[in-house]
């Protein structure tokens, strides 16, 4: 290996791990779409396989067009890549004693003119699926093109100190290497000392650029159901590029081995916390006991019968971007509403192909709803403390989620859900339980009454919406 620990983007060998989520696993059937259940060679074969703990990574997209940093930039898109990041590298130098790239290292031209680079780059980012990344910026670069990048999709911008004035106010992080003596150090600016190696250099620069995004907290309950619950969380994992969020599973009382995997994957993960209860203390409680520990600024309720594609979570944030947006929930295959968009798929890897082509066609879409059902609720966490905790009169389950869209809208905050995410849910995985013994309709009927005291109005039922004509 050459000095200072760089490997020329070559990746270390990956433990060799059984995969959860395949593209041939069947997650949902194309005759029975709507219901919870799940094959049973899915459920055995997710009861057989631990969740992988290896977290997804953002992107990091070079750019070299100043010749005196082409040397450090080539280090710092190989340190990237060997810490499993998707690196595009424009401007690299080629010579035939380089080493082979890594395969999530891509070598690109530089466009010679601005205007040809933001139509590079939005061609990248529709051709590969990016969302959350870091953009190392050339001396060079156009201040307004940097600006432009940044309000478009959201990319932090990494700038050196000696960069001109109207680039560096653009910045979101600063990078200084052993020359900064003249540089104006402050709070944004991550300091290259010569003495470090680059594996430390990678550990300051991904420090720095997650602390940019807000951070984001994910609650998740779970009631035994331990194949619906690694499905979620190995989703999650798995597809979450989002660079500053935890998870917080609060479990009630599982005896099907939920205690243990969750116990597991908080010594491998550690941004998962579990929260264990003695008993099941219901839909309600145990949620807002997640939201009691979060610590995010960015608060999300995820069902644990979901499963959830790349860029999820990114797209949802870059939504409540907007003050006015109080809630927002995504598109789905399965809710009682408008966001129920029925498009037939079986296996995972044919919703993964339906959940981009949804991003694809929706970008930045938005829409008013009643009320955007809870399997997967996202809001800030401004709202929360205006809105406050959920509220835990209505037993077992049901009717939150109606509740707290009339909260939110009382306060005069938009109530929306998005076509632009869309996530698998399998409906009723866990309350759907009661339904045999007729205790679901008992609670229906329980917590309408309840909700209808509540604000003095008569309860409609939801519809979802109706098919197009063919």
């Amino acid at each position: 290996m050459p000095p200072d620990g760089c490997n020329c983007g070559r990746s270390r060998p990956p433990r060799t791990t059984t995969p959860l989520l395949t593209d041939d696993l069947v997650i949902a059937s194309r005759a029975r779409a709507r219901e919870p259940e799940l094959p049973a060679a899915t459920v055995a074969h997710a009861l057989a396989t631990l969740v992988p703990a290896k977290l997804a990574r953002y992107d990091a997209i070079v750019l070299s067009a100043a010749p005196d940093q082409i040397e450090r930039d080539t280090r710092i898109a190989a340190e990237f890549a060997r810490h499993d990041h998707r690196v595009f590298h424009f401007g690299a130098q080629r010579n035939r004693r380089q080493r082979p790239a890594a395969p999530n290292l891509q070598r690109l031209p530089m466009p010679s003119r601005d205007d040809a680079l933001l139509e590079t780059l939005a061609a990248l980012r529709d051709a590969e699926g990016i969302e959350a990344a870091m953009l190392f910026a050339p001396d060079t670069l156009d201040a307004g093109i940097a600006g432009e990048v940044r309000r478009r999709w959201g990319w932090r911008l990494v700038v050196s100190t000696g960069a001109p004035v109207a680039l560096r106010d653009r910045a979101d992080v600063l990078l200084a290497t052993e020359k900064f003596e003249f540089a104006t150090i402050n709070e944004q600016t991550v300091v290259f000392l010569p003495e470090m190696s680059w594996p430390e250099r990678w550990a300051v620069l991904d420090r720095a650029f997650r602390a940019t995004w807000p951070r984001a907290s994910i609650v998740v309950i779970t009631w035994d159901n331990l194949a619906f619950s690694r499905l979620c969380l190995a989703s999650i994992l798995q597809n979450t590029e989002y660079p500053n969020y935890e998870i917080i599973v609060v479990d009630n009382a599982s005896t099907d081995g939920t205690v243990a995997e969750l116990r597991r994957l908080a010594t491998e993960a550690p941004h998962l916390r579990p929260i264990f209860n003695p008993h099941n203390a219901g839909f309600g409680p145990a949620n807002n006991q997640g939201l009691a520990a979060a610590t995010g600024e960015i608060l999300v309720l995820l069902n644990n019968d979901t499963v959830v594609p790349h860029g999820w979570l990114t797209r949802l944030a870059r939504h409540l971007e907007d003050p006015a947006v109080g809630l927002i929930g995504p598109a789905t295959n399965r809710t009682c509403n408008e966001a129920q968009l029925d498009i037939p798929y079986q296996t995972y890897g044919e919703f993964r192909h339906i959940a981009r082509t949804q991003g694809e066609k929706s970008k930045g879409q938005r829409h008013p709803i009643r009320m955007p059902m809870m399997f997967c609720l996202a809001f800030r966490r401004d709202t929360y403390e205006r809105l406050g905790p959920l509220d835990e009169q209505y037993e077992v389950g049901m009717f939150e989620d109606e509740d707290y869209a009339l909260r939110a809208k009382a306060a005069g905050l938009d109530v929306v859900w998005t076509p632009e995410v869309y996530i698998h849910h399998a409906y009723h995985a866990s309350i759907g339980k009661l339904l045999p013994t007729g205790e679901y309709m008992r609670l229906v009927r329980l917590n309408q009454g309840r909700f209808e005291e509540k604000w003095g109005i008569c309860w409609e039922r939801h519809r979802p919406a109706p098919a197009p004509a063919a």
